[in-house]
């Protein structure tokens, strides 16, 4: 049956251009749908190189614009807290991930680390209802669990979803770390005391979204639905009839699937050249070395983790076919991962180390069943986010360069690749443009409001400009780790035990890979660039600590 419907999702999804034509993405408010996955690293899909079966995703890149210097948040909070306001995290009410701060007391307190998206935003969901959409969002939140910060109070009509970080993606509901022992899910604004036994995250929130979608009221008038994917985020887990689905394809080890995703980047010209596969980080271990019961181990990780990521673009290519179906007038999806590839030691949070072996079945035949709690490692978490060093939580290209898509069914783009920086700050001023409207600026609804860091992208993905920002400096930092990007040029710190606290320089056009350290080489250009991060820390409120307060803590 899974056969019979991806041939027909497939089928219907490749016609998608033909019902639309160009001169209609002007004539009314399109449809939007942001699909964001999460925790996906950037060479996990087969348009970046990747050999996990996306074919739905590799069509919508090839229709559409595919972004190969897309830049999210270092992990989950902060860039949906930017996704949803266009502002910067440090000032949108999550300086640090919710889940973080409770651990955080150095943190807490502080304006911009509320743990939620605060008042001085306003989401663009919000904004779109002013203009006429229906707006509908399934999936993960993240940006707060209380009454007055669900989506359904900060501009979704209808909602149903995890209000925090991860979760079981069974029935169970069981949390992915303590304290939180059991995740909380919403529908619109009630909690949801028992799901139904057959719920699966990928499916049943697309499954819901769908039934948004088909029964909003007023069909002529134009949606906005917000898919946001509790895959591939750990615990690894899908339905039994994919677990195997992978078995034996990683055989070869985490250097090997590495090393390959980089050599199929440069062959289908997603690198230059010239670009170096940058050293392996320093607790990956060898391969070769680790014993034959901790291999088998590894490759369930690794096989998991594929599994999920080819059963979420299966279920994405039923919404895509749903696009023809639901509406006639022109629809844009946009897709986007929130981080890289997760490779911390997930086990070591808190009291993992005692109360995962205490709570789950982890023997090698439950690993991916409910009951199980599994997550990627360091090992394949370096491997997913191939050709970048390091992966979620920092903020070199590994942990900030996600892949991303944009596509209308009303030709709207100038499809193929693009390579200018574009941020997921700047989705939320680009959807305002397409939809007609724009952000109010200072005040709304009688409140201070803090303009908009992003920009809108929509010249450069219609092609009629080059560039987002042009020279224009733009800042990340997250647990200590820090980094600012002006033109072709980044800087970045990275704390022990990843790295040594000293800034490096490189030049992204001709080392995109963060190989060749340049700051010794230009110390004058160096301190130019720290001196613009040092502004932009103060601008937006960021937290100045001089050491790794995140993951580092926990190894």
């Amino acid at each position: 049956m899974f056969l019979k419907y991806r041939i027909l999702v497939l089928i219907l999804f490749f016609a998608m251009p033909l019902l639309a034509s160009a001169d209609e993405s002007t004539a009314e408010q399109p449809n939007i749908i942001v699909i964001l996955a999460d925790d996906l690293g950037y060479s996990d899909i087969g348009a970046y190189g990747g050999e996990i079966r996306t074919p739905n995703l590799n069509a919508l890149a090839e229709q559409g614009v595919q972004l190969t210097n897309f830049h999210s948040g270092p992990t989950c909070g902060p860039t949906r807290a930017m996704l949803m306001s266009g502002v910067d995290h440090h000032r949108a009410g999550v300086g640090a991930n919710a889940a973080a701060l409770l651990r955080l007391p150095e943190l807490r307190g502080r304006p911009g680390y509320e743990g939620y998206l605060n008042n001085s935003v306003v989401s663009f969901a919000r904004l779109l209802q002013d203009v006429g959409y229906h707006t509908f969002m399934t999936g993960k939140w993240d940006l707060g669990a209380k009454p007055g910060t669900l989506p359904t109070d900060r501009g979704f009509d209808h909602y149903f979803g995890l209000v925090s970080g991860g979760a079981s993606h069974f029935s169970d509901a069981t949390g992915n770390m303590r304290p939180v022992v059991r995740a909380k899910y919403f529908d619109d604004d009630r909690r949801v005391d028992q799901l139904p036994d057959d719920f699966y995250s990928s499916k049943t929130y697309t499954d819901r979204m769908l039934d948004y979608i088909e029964n909003r009221p007023g069909d002529d008038e134009p949606y906005f639905a917000y898919l946001a994917y509790t895959a591939p985020h750990w615990p690894l887990q899908v339905p039994d009839d994919w677990i195997d689905k992978y078995k034996g394809k990683y055989d070869q080890g985490w250097h090997a699937v590495r090393q390959g995703r980089f050599e199929r980047q440069v062959e289908l010209g997603l690198l230059p050249a010239s670009a170096d596969l940058p050293a392996q980080n320093r607790n990956v271990a060898n391969w070769d070395e680790i014993s034959p019961a901790q291999r088998q181990t590894e490759l369930k990780r690794i096989e998991l983790h594929a599994a999920m990521i080819e059963l979420m673009d299966f279920h994405i290519g039923r919404v895509l076919a749903a696009v023809n179906t639901l509406s006639e007038r022109e629809t844009v999806v946009i897709f986007m991962s929130d981080n890289g590839a997760e490779g911390n030691s997930i086990g070591e949070l808190l009291d993992n180390k005692y109360w995962i072996p205490a709570t789950f079945d982890n023997r090698l035949d439950n690993m991916g069943r409910k009951g199980s709690y599994v997550f990627l490692g360091a090992g394949w978490g370096q491997a997913t986010v191939s050709p970048f060093r390091i992966y979620k939580s920092f903020t070199t290209e590994g942990g900030i360069r996600a892949p991303a898509i944009f596509y209308s069914t009303g030709n709207r783009f100038a499809s193929g690749r693009k390579d200018t920086l574009v941020t997921v700050m700047d989705v939320a001023p680009t959807i305002l443009e397409m939809a007609g409207t724009r952000h109010p600026g200072t005040h709304y609804e009688g409140r201070e409001l803090l303009p908009m860091n992003g920009l809108s992208a929509l010249a450069v993905l219609s092609g009629d400009e080059e560039s987002v920002h042009g020279d224009d400096p733009v800042g990340w930092e997250l647990y200590g780790n820090r980094a600012l990007i002006r033109g072709d040029w980044k800087v970045v710190l990275t704390w022990p035990p990843e790295g040594d606290g000293e800034w490096q320089l490189f030049n992204l056009r001709e080392d995109p890979t963060e190989t060749r350290n340049l700051a010794s080489a230009d110390p004058e250009l160096t301190a130019e660039m720290v001196e613009l991060w040092n502004e932009y820390a103060t601008t937006n409120g960021v937290a100045i600590v001089d050491e790794d307060i995140g993951y580092g803590r926990y190894r």
